[in-house]
């Protein structure tokens, strides 16, 4: 049975679309309890999901960890290169990026001070996004890029002792119109990667790459849950800066449990069960790990990056 989630509103009069309150780059996706210090609210995002489980396989983790690089989020892991990037095409094609963090510039050379070459290709792919906003009819105003919303997850299987969330930034609303499909209105996601054509995924066991050329294999819980929060259609807008035959691809995703076309409708019912089971599966380890004290635990590849330097396990040798 599927969580009903207010009927999966897909009118634009059903969703409010607010400008993000959070004054803090980084505001917790908890609130605790002054008295007990238990969690009273949780707001669940793609990011936090992305973190912990892919596909229904569960990452190795520690609930320490987890506890505050990912809920409390007073500790914070600095942003990878390829995140810089991402960021710095956002800022450069919307006027905002993720979260209010505006990278204006990348790194230059240290003595000539003049673009890498990765800069000058992300230059490209951001005049190239100029130039599909045109075609493609795109509206990026203010009021339309980097909106924050939360809606209330309610579960039609279990009742949950906190009120749970689902919350999310849009890079972009704005109706699209392509040779294939149009939409008055979708929830158009940006994304920069060094190649769209990548046909194969990798993992390094924490973490699985997008395959753009492959889609069959991707997981959709970002597009479901952007379906959840927002109430419409999703739409990938992948541009790469690879060194030959850079480019664009625009993928719509298929999210609507209600499309006419029933072939759709099923594709979409399966994802949104999928999507459920994954959202019960994060409340319930979240409180089990707070049940249990969020306890430190050593699994070497997941020490390895963490940003808690001061954990007593953090160098405790493991038999392997």
């Amino acid at each position: 049975m599927q969580s009903r989630f207010d009927m999966f509103p897909d009118s634009s009069k059903e969703v409010e679309i607010a400008a993000n309150p959070l004054a803090d780059n980084y505001p917790p996706k908890i609130n605790i309890s002054p008295v007990t210090g238990k969690i009273t609210e949780l707001r669940i995002s793609k990011s936090l999901i992305r973190q912990l489980i892919h596909k229904g396989e569960p990452y190795p983790v520690c609930p320490r960890k987890v506890y505050h690089t990912l809920l409390l989020r007073d500790v914070v892991t600095p942003p990878s290169e390829s995140m810089i990037k991402g960021l710095y095409f956002e800022n450069k094609c919307l006027g905002v990026s993720a979260n209010g963090n505006a990278v204006v510039d990348l790194p230059r050379h240290k003595k000539t001070g003049a673009k890498l070459i990765d800069h000058d290709r992300i230059d490209q792919a951001v005049e190239r996004f100029k130039q599909v906003k045109e075609d493609y009819g795109l509206i990026v105003e203010q009021n339309r890029v980097q909106r924050y919303h939360k809606r209330r997850w309610i579960d039609s299987q279990c009742q949950w002792d906190i009120p749970i969330y689902l919350d999310g930034t849009l890079d972009l609303i704005s109706p699209i119109s392509t040779s294939g499909y149009s939409f008055e209105q979708a929830t158009i996601d940006l994304k920069l990667t060094r190649d769209r054509d990548v046909v194969e995924t990798f993992s390094n066991g924490l973490y699985h790459s997008t395959s753009w050329g492959n889609m069959e294999q991707a997981d959709f819980t970002e597009s479901m849950m952007y379906r959840l929060i927002f109430g419409k259609p999703f739409v990938y807008m992948v541009f790469d800066y690879k060194a030959t035959n850079a480019g664009f691809r625009d993928i719509p995703i298929i999210t609507d449990i209600n499309d006419p076309d029933p072939k759709k409708a099923a594709k979409a019912s399966k994802r949104m069960v999928e999507l459920n089971k994954t959202i019960r599966w994060i409340i319930t380890s979240i409180m089990q790990w707070e049940a249990s004290g969020w306890p430190m635990t050593p699994i070497p590849k997941v020490c390895n990056s963490c940003t808690i330097l001061d954990c007593a396990k953090r160098n405790k040798s493991i038999e392997v």
